[in-house]
């Protein structure tokens, strides 16, 4: 399986859910692979800062997932920037949740992990599909 991270995943991620603990194991154990848009990591980072952790504890979370060969960090280029204006226009979406979309289906991911309302209207519309709990 193939999934692509939303900051929604990285928080629970962060924050030691279940599921979501459950889907890294198993990404880690060579099962599955993770795609990470660069816009993801930084807007997790704000969220983090903003809630009081420390920038050494964020530093050390994501240094934790990025040693993974299961985990691949996604820069937006050229082709990416093109898909996400077009399905920010198309869908009326903001801009990072079209960045994300785009990635996870230029990407070829199987599922957009993700609980975010703009991202599950381009599941309902096919553009991406979305899995959360």
């Amino acid at each position: 399986m193939k999934y692509c991270a939303d900051t929604w995943y990285v928080l629970n991620l962060f924050s030691k859910e279940e599921n979501s603990i459950r889907i890294f194991n198993d990404i880690r154990l060579g099962k599955d692979f993770l795609i990470l848009p660069v816009i993801v990591i930084s807007e997790s980072y704000k969220k983090l800062l903003q809630h009081g952790i420390s920038e050494k504890l964020i530093d050390s979370f994501f240094e934790s997932i990025d040693v993974s060969d299961k985990i691949e960090i996604v820069f937006i280029d050229n082709v990416i920037a093109k898909e996400c204006a077009k399905v920010s226009l198309s869908y009326s979406i903001p801009l990072i949740d079209s960045i994300i979309a785009a990635t996870a289906r230029l990407t070829d991911c199987n599922f957009l992990l993700s609980d975010d309302k703009h991202l599950k209207l381009l599941h309902r519309k096919r553009y991406v599909k979305v899995k959360s709990w």
